[in-house]
């Protein structure tokens, strides 16, 4: 038997001829090696055994194989649009978009649940005028307490992790070097 294979269209007219010759399901299901259930769902989608069609069969399984896949959620031209504003005018993050959509969905059907799903509409050029070098900051933001918050980036091309210690050195003209401590 046949597996995950769609018929051709050769196959869908072999299983007209042998209607009209009178063979049954299971005849046409052994002949062509597919299941009689396949053979029935085949006929059932395009119309009594009697009416069967090869070539109106072949162009609705082409039609709906088109149809497949996911759709992605940020080819709405409108919604990108109103992201990468988000994005450039009032320097949003993805993950802060994604927390503003789900309060309120500005009157899309379909918005996005996760960033990820932003950054990767991002890389596929979706997003009008936003690459994820847009995202790469140059400076860190200093919080209560002291604690200075790098950007991730930096931590990234630093190879840095949880737990790894940094030294610092403050030079003459008071600018900060950040190193790595190796163990």
């Amino acid at each position: 038997m046949v597996k995950y294979k769609y018929m051709n269209l050769e196959q869908r007219i072999k299983i007209k001829e042998m209607l009209d010759a009178e063979h049954g399901i299971s005849e046409i299901a052994n002949e062509l090696g597919y299941s009689h259930v396949t053979i029935y769902k085949e006929l059932e989608r395009c119309g009594l055994p009697e009416e069967y069609n090869p070539y109106y069969a072949q162009s609705l399984c082409e039609k709906n194989l088109k149809k497949r896949g996911r759709i992605d959620k940020l080819s709405d031209v409108e919604l990108a649009k109103y992201i990468s504003d988000l994005i450039l005018k009032e320097h949003l993050s993805p993950e802060k978009i994604v927390a503003l959509l789900k309060k309120d969905s500005r009157g899309f059907p379909n918005v996005p649940h996760s960033a990820k799903t932003i950054y990767s509409a991002i890389d596929k050029g979706l997003i009008p005028n936003v690459t994820r070098e847009i995202f790469l900051k140059d400076a860190s933001t200093v919080f209560s307490g002291g604690q200075v918050c790098i950007p991730k980036w930096v931590l990234d091309k630093l190879n840095i992790k949880d737990g790894d210690e940094l030294s610092l050195e403050v030079t003459k003209d008071n600018e900060i070097i950040y190193k790595k401590v190796d163990k």
